[in-house]
């Protein structure tokens, strides 16, 4: 069970979570201008010749002719008047800019969603071939954001003191060997990239303390408070007591019998001399929520820049498929793979290699294909994508989206009954999150993970759930905050306000099929908010 002091922190910093319910839009108009607003996440639409394919192989450059010599064009004798300006009764078409504000519609029609959800989405087409697709609705984001959750830097010495002071903690004692432990690197940011041991403790009262060999005491010089310097391995258990003088207990990146492993960071060693100055240790999980799984303004911004390249290059990918069957051109896993590689390299974004599974494979829920490993596409086979990236820069925030597609006209009766049984699995673990947000009651990721999982047992597919629900995401892919998780372990961690997860239940028959609904979710103090598209029916490619 989560200790007291840790609920009473995540309850303190966590604003109530309400759900989000965006409101349709007014139509005050009594003539509508019939502008459609632009989809930025619709197909575009043909151009008079094939473009270059930028995710292609590069063509080579074409041997330009030497121009044709004109005659020179007399110029006209006259000057040709102007017309004259006149005031326009009619409102001018609105440019194909997806970023504009849209003008004023008639009020849409609203699609009921298959299952119960908290979070309505507007509906969308996006056909990936001639085939018609099912709805796509769009991320369900209040029209009027609220206020975005601040990050607490640890330069904030007044916010984390006081967070100290809620955890009855003595300090925060943050250390790193060469990287052993990025949580800490990623809180202090020293310069450079000091590879001995160094220690950085933010004590309740007073000023921080840093303590780091002499030859790169200069990487923290940058930092408040003081710094102390040690030789080698005889001068560190003596300056290591200096540093602690007076402290009685500290937080440090550790998890009791590593029940949360994406915390327990210092090993085994290090505790033994911390805990050898006399200091009891404590877990650093709370401090983490709010020092590095909260996005910030800045965060949030760059997580909705990394969600539109993944659905342009989501949609890309199903339409090079769908193009190469209709085509009768081979294709295989590893071609979409690298087409989705190339994309995403060219878009400026730090990725893992993208899962492009099809038939048997999207079994197994961790296959990967590579150069040597993929199988070929054919028409009538499940494929699954699961693409995850952020924009490649330190603090740039991830987002991920698994989406699944058939390569026909219509969905297998059993696939579409798994997917389905996902889709509500999805939907219930949202919805909880907003539930207890109406309530103004904390709720922990286990207890998230354990509805939606109690959705597929109800469906029969209790035992083909084989992984959690969902996982914290923030400047790392699994990020520092709470996990949607009762299984591999129990994360009984608070989910807190200002912080991301992906809610990504799956169904794996191995050796027949597998699907899974991905979505990305930031936790707005408004409630949550689906951040990427949604699906709600596997994807059809094929007219026929």
């Amino acid at each position: 069970m989560m200790r007291t002091s840790s609920v009473g922190l995540a309850i303190a910093l966590a604003s109530s979570l309400a759900a989000a319910q965006p409101k349709p839009p007014k139509d005050g108009a009594k003539k509508p201008v019939t502008v459609t607003p632009v989809d930025p996440y619709a197909d575009p639409k043909p151009a008079p010749s094939a473009p270059l394919d930028p995710y292609g192989e590069p063509a080579p450059a074409p041997v330009k002719p030497a121009p044709a010599p004109t005659k020179p064009v007399p110029a006209p004798t006259k000057p040709v008047p102007a017309p004259a300006k006149t005031m326009s009764t009619t409102r001018p078409a609105a440019p194909d800019d997806p970023y504009a504000a849209p003008a004023p519609t008639p009020a849409p029609t609203v699609v009921p969603a298959a299952s119960p959800t908290v979070i309505p989405a507007a509906a969308t087409r996006h056909p990936a071939s001639k085939a018609p697709a099912p709805a796509e609705p769009l991320a369900s984001v209040a029209p009027t954001p609220p206020a975005i959750t601040p990050r607490v830097a640890i330069s904030d010495l007044a916010s984390v003191q006081g967070l100290l002071a809620v955890q009855r903690l003595d300090g925060w004692l943050l250390f790193d060997r060469d990287g052993d432990n990025p949580l800490a690197a990623r809180v202090v940011k020293p310069e450079g990239n000091p590879s001995r041991p160094w220690f950085y403790l933010v004590p309740a009262k007073g000023e921080p303390i840093a303590l780091a060999h002499a030859a790169e005491l200069r990487s923290f010089d940058h930092l408040a408070g003081r710094k102390l310097a040690y030789a080698g391995y005889k001068d560190l258990d003596k300056q290591l007591k200096t540093l602690l003088k007076g402290v009685r207990t500290v937080a440090l990146e550790y998890s009791a019998k590593a029940s949360v492993p994406n915390v327990s960071r210092v090993d085994a060693g290090m505790l033994e001399r911390i805990r050898a100055t006399g200091v009891k240790v404590k877990s650093s999980d709370a401090l983490l929520q709010v020092t590095k799984a909260v996005w910030g303004e800045a965060g949030r911004t760059s997580h909705f820049v990394a969600v539109h390249h993944l659905t342009e290059l989501r949609k890309d990918a199903l339409s090079f498929i769908a193009k190469a069957i209709e085509a009768g051109q081979p294709i295989t896993e590893y071609d979409v793979q690298q087409r989705l590689v190339r994309g995403l390299k060219i878009r400026g974004l730090a990725s893992v290699a993208p899962v492009v599974a099809a038939g048997a494979n999207t079994g197994d829920p961790y296959y990967v294909p590579n150069a040597t490993k993929a199988a070929p596409i054919h028409r009538g086979d499940l494929i699954v994508l699961s693409l995850a990236a952020k924009e490649d820069k330190p603090d740039g925030v991830w987002a991920a989206q698994t989406w699944c597609a058939i390569v026909g006209a219509s969905v297998p009766a059993p696939i579409a009954n798994a997917f389905a049984a996902a889709v509500q699995a999805r939907d219930r673990a949202v919805a909880l999150i907003a539930e207890r947000a109406q309530k103004r009651r904390p709720v922990t990721g286990a207890e998230v993970d354990a509805a939606a999982r109690a959705v597929l047992q109800k469906a029969g597919f209790g035992d083909k759930a084989l992984h959690r629900t969902g996982h914290s995401i923030d400047s790392d892919l699994h990020g520092s905050g709470t996990d949607l998780d009762s299984v591999e372990i129990k994360d009984t961690r608070i989910v807190v306000t200002g912080t991301g997860v992906t809610v990504g239940p799956g169904v794996y028959l191995g050796g027949q099929f597998g699907v899974r609904t991905e979505v990305s979710v930031y936790l707005a103090g408004s409630g949550p908010e689906v951040t990427t598209p949604k699906q709600d029916a596997i994807q059809p490619l094929l007219a026929r």
